[in-house]
């Protein structure tokens, strides 16, 4: 009975955290600092801006989503039961998190002096189209990397040069991270840094820019 008695309390302490931490959790979709800004049938991006010293409730990414850094920000990360993680990232910087094949629980904060600006494109088809597009190899679109759903690329932009992209069966996703960019195509637009536009498949468009200017291209499958 003593041990009984001794365990109890530790033991109703552990359950309050284990529920503590369950209510805690949000889909990152219902992050206050996650703002979904786009969702059609390829992709749901989420345009994330995080304030000097700020930092986010603990939240659940659970599909495969391909990230694109904004900003020269230092940042902390902690997936709920491991140590903290400090990383500098730095704008056109990309990557790709399987988080479908095993979902993560974490909280990220600014840690550095300057607004922290990331986009998370969450890549919602399940399959490829069965006709999928080849990798681009042209002058100033640099490929970084490709995986089930995407291929990934950077693109310079010459001042006066336009870099065309030919219509395809993929659709394509354009962030311009620095530098103002001008998309001739059905619908002419303008971009500003952080700003993207989405394409359908079989639509071909032109980047151009009056100076340099750098943006990250996602083809869609």
């Amino acid at each position: 009975m003593k041990n009984r008695k001794f365990f109890s309390p530790g033991l109703n302490f552990f359950v309050f955290l284990f529920c503590y931490s369950a209510s805690a959790q949000v889909p990152v979709r219902d992050e206050p600092h996650h703002k979904v800004v786009l969702e059609n049938e390829y992709v749901r991006l989420i345009d994330v801006h995080i304030p000097v010293h700020d930092t986010t409730l603990t939240h659940i990414h659970a599909a495969p989503s391909v990230i694109v850094f904004l900003s020269q920000s230092t940042i902390g990360t902690q997936i709920i039961g491991t140590q903290p993680n400090i990383a500098d990232v730095k704008p056109s910087q990309t990557s790709y998190a399987a988080y479908d094949e095993k979902a993560i629980i974490h909280r990220v904060w600014n840690a550095g002096n300057t607004l922290f600006h990331v986009m998370d494109i969450e890549l919602v088809k399940k399959e490829p189209a069965a006709d999928t597009c080849a990798i681009l190899a042209q002058d100033n679109v640099q490929f970084q990397w490709s995986q089930k759903l995407v291929h990934t690329y950077k693109i310079k932009i010459v001042q006066g040069k336009a870099v065309e992209i030919k219509p395809s069966n993929c659709a394509y996703l354009l962030i311009d991270i620095s530098g103002n960019t001008e998309i001739s195509a059905s619908k002419n637009k303008k971009l500003k840094e952080g700003e993207f536009n989405f394409f359908s498949p079989k639509s071909g468009f032109k980047i151009k820019s009056d100076l340099p200017a750098t943006c990250v291209l996602l083809e869609l499958k």
